[in-house]
């Protein structure tokens, strides 16, 4: 068999895993732990290799001092942010699930920011290149 056809075949492989977990997300209804351990796992890991992959690379790079220096100093950075974000009211952001305090404080004005900008981007886009005249202001 061809490489080219192994390859495709090995990457619709390991590609389906996600439309399979996107169906069993949509046709059954998880239980909130699940869902926050199959994420928290799904985080972990994925920083679990790149910091491996990007340690390996700054030690070899810069040597051992600097890499610890840089990771301490990353952490440390981390740190305060974090501190600093949670006193600014990072704590009463919209969250995931069906708490009391995962509602938003104004339920009539729901919606985002961000579905205005794309709406305006969009039809920025669209009077830009001519494809509906009618929808473009003056």
């Amino acid at each position: 068999m061809p490489l080219s056809i192994q390859a495709g075949f090995w990457g619709l492989l390991s590609g389906s895993a996600l439309v399979l977990g996107a169906l069993i997300g949509y046709f059954l209804k998880l239980p909130q732990r699940v869902i926050a351990a199959v994420m928290a796992f799904g985080a972990g890991v994925l920083i679990s290799a790149l910091s491996f992959d990007l340690m390996d690379e700054a030690y070899r790079t810069g040597g051992i001092v600097s890499t610890s220096l840089g990771f301490l100093v990353g952490a440390a950075v981390y740190t305060a942010a974090n501190i600093l974000v949670s006193r600014q009211g990072a704590k009463h952001r919209k969250r995931s699930g069906y708490a009391e305090d995962a509602r938003q404080a104004h339920n009539d004005e729901e919606g985002s920011g961000l579905a205005i900008a794309l709406q305006h981007r969009t039809q920025k886009w669209i009077c830009t290149f001519g494809a509906d005249p009618m929808l473009c202001p003056g």
